[in-house]
């Protein structure tokens, strides 16, 4: 979604475009991947010093429920990301967090397997070591 697409959204659906919401999806929409609830935050305190978590949390579930943000678990972790039309699965480093797309859905892999059951919604987290992270442990053996 662009940004004109995303204001469009929030205007279509009777909200405000207040300051702090633009915030968030400009930080948003210069992210690449999922953030996590306090990554937003503090982003947007680092503007808005008064700013609540609460305020951080009303806006990203507003936002959520008028199909603007997607919204994951990884681990205990909240994330969001701007929504696309399509689903994608992610890779989570175990050492330095970071969240890689994965380009295949794991289910077309195995649809043949599951005969008699229809898939409505998945979602799919790898974990594991990032090639950096995974080298420079062999790097320090």
């Amino acid at each position: 979604m662009t940004k004109e697409e995303i204001l469009k959204t929030i205007k279509s659906n009777n909200f405000k475009i207040t300051p702090q919401r633009e915030l968030i999806i400009n930080i948003m929409l210069n992210s690449r991947g999922y953030l996590s609830v306090r990554e937003i935050y503090e982003k947007v305190k680092s503007s808005f010093p008064q700013v609540s978590l609460d305020t951080v949390y009303r806006n990203l579930s507003l936002l959520k429920d008028i199909n603007v943000l997607s919204e994951t678990t990884i681990g205990n972790n909240i994330m969001y990301e701007i929504h696309k039309d399509m689903h994608e699965h992610i890779m989570k480093c175990l050492k330095c967090g970071k969240i890689f797309e994965l380009n295949i859905c794991p289910i077309d892999l195995c649809r043949n397997k599951l005969d008699g059951f229809e898939v409505v919604d998945h979602k799919i987290e790898i974990t594991g070591y990032c090639k950096n992270c995974k080298n420079h442990e062999e790097d320090g053996k």
